[in-house]
């Protein structure tokens, strides 16, 4: 028997375009409220590594836990709650990832006024289409991120089950079927949102080539 593990890896960072730029024109003031979403979104990859750590190391335990017989059911619980205690920190995780992205979400709502600003019919028509990603993409990393923090509650329920005696095999397995439908829900989220930054990667650069801003992508 199996459980289906997914690595919760975002979309990566948007790209991060450096130009000397004095923040006069609406073209200008956009791209400094762009280019501010981006530095204040980047900090959600600082939790991505250890994230992803204890992933693995909550997928040790679970081979670990399904190895052991019913013998040796103190060793079972042992393990139980250090699985656990992984998945709250792994909540944390994913709760300051979400305080990242809504401080990020905040700052590109200051974008909408220099978008109202601009003359040019063809800047308008990009401008809108990057706010349309924008507000859709931060729409599916909620998803994202409720769904994840929905199957911890699941991994959380399915390890206490684990430190019962009277633990049936027919109960197991409807947790664990339960358990690998949500990771695959978390799965397509997933996909959808890294489609969605990359959308958003090229219409920023498009946009910032029509608007002939000076401006180079970090290595």
């Amino acid at each position: 028997m199996s459980k289906f593990r997914f690595a919760f890896i975002l979309g990566a960072a948007i790209i991060v375009l450096m130009g000397c730029v004095g923040g006069s024109t609406p073209e200008e003031n956009l791209y400094n409220v762009l280019e501010e979403t981006v530095a204040k979104e980047s900090q959600y990859v600082e939790v991505q590594k250890p994230l992803q750590e204890s992933e693995e190391k909550e997928k040790e335990i679970y081979t670990k836990i399904m190895d052991l017989g019913m013998k040796e059911f103190d060793q079972i619980v042992k393990l139980s709650d250090e699985a656990l205690d992984n998945i709250s920190k792994r909540k944390e995780y994913i709760e300051k990832e979400r305080e990242s992205m809504s401080e990020a979400k905040e700052e590109f709502a200051k974008a909408k006024e220099y978008m109202d600003e601009l003359k040019d019919t063809n800047l308008q028509k990009e401008a809108k289409k990057l706010n349309d990603t924008m507000k859709e993409r931060y729409q599916l990393h909620e998803k994202l991120t409720s769904s994840y923090l929905e199957a911890l509650s699941l991994d959380e329920e399915l390890y206490n089950m684990f430190k019962k005696k009277d633990l049936t095999m027919e109960e197991l397995e409807k947790q664990i079927t339960s358990i690998n439908k949500q990771y695959e829900k978390i799965e397509k989220f997933n996909e959808d949102y890294n489609a969605k930054t990359d959308s958003f990667n090229k219409q920023k650069q498009e946009f910032y080539s029509k608007a002939e801003l000076d401006v180079q992508e970090s290595e």
